[in-house]
């Protein structure tokens, strides 16, 4: 069910374009820009003392099989983390999987001052020890969490994907292709009316932003 309202519902929010690594903005390029190329200098990555509600996009890249029609297509996303029986539990939803659905769901553990993944899911697949790539890093507006990993589906193919992140509340760069794609619309005016983090994307209380 995860998988298929995930192909029913990305054909909105692609275009044949994508995003750029890190600031974010959208390019014809066949091919996505390296991560390292772009990177923003490295710092530690957060624990539970930092953040607990994180917003911001992910991608598909490096499509093949049954995926390669969905090559550069993104979702606004966000992510809720928290201390739980001394690790930290991440969870992640866009705007086509609510939190109650949810996107990803990972046990995090910090060594060397580095996040690393324990456990988890990812659509449905488990995750361990080597299925993510996670680094935090910082900029002119603050904290970046990035997160790699890949997908191989039960039939042909499969996918690379990436999670940008910021804390909820922290301002992106750029002008407006440049930023999630419901950055200015529903993120900004919930940010300014000093709205929680909801569990669903793109939709809100008039009465919130009042």
């Amino acid at each position: 069910m995860l998988l298929l309202a995930l192909l029913l519902c990305a054909c909105a929010r692609s275009g044949g374009t994508e995003k750029t690594v890190v600031v974010l903005r959208e390019t014809s390029s066949p091919t996505p820009a390296p991560v390292e190329s772009a990177a923003p200098r490295e710092t530690a990555a957060p624990t539970k003392s930092g953040p607990d509600d994180w917003y911001g996009w992910w991608r598909m890249y490096n499509t093949s099989g049954d995926w390669a029609h969905m090559y550069g297509y993104y979702w606004d996303c966000c992510a809720e983390i928290a201390q739980e029986e001394g690790t930290l539990r991440l969870q992640l939803w866009d705007e086509d999987l609510p939190k109650d659905v949810g996107l990803a769901a990972a046990r995090l553990r910090e060594d060397n001052g580095v996040l690393k993944c324990v456990a988890g899911t990812f659509l449905d697949r488990e995750l361990g020890p080597e299925s993510w790539n996670i680094a935090s890093a910082s900029d002119s507006c603050g904290q970046l969490l990035h997160i790699r990993g890949k997908y191989d589906a039960v039939g042909k193919g499969g996918f690379q994907y990436e999670f940008f992140l910021r804390p909820w509340g922290s301002r992106w760069p750029g002008s407006e292709d440049e930023k999630p794609g419901f950055y200015e619309s529903w993120y900004l005016p919930l940010v300014e009316a000093g709205v929680k983090m909801p569990e669903e994307i793109g939709k809100q209380n008039e009465a919130d932003v009042r």
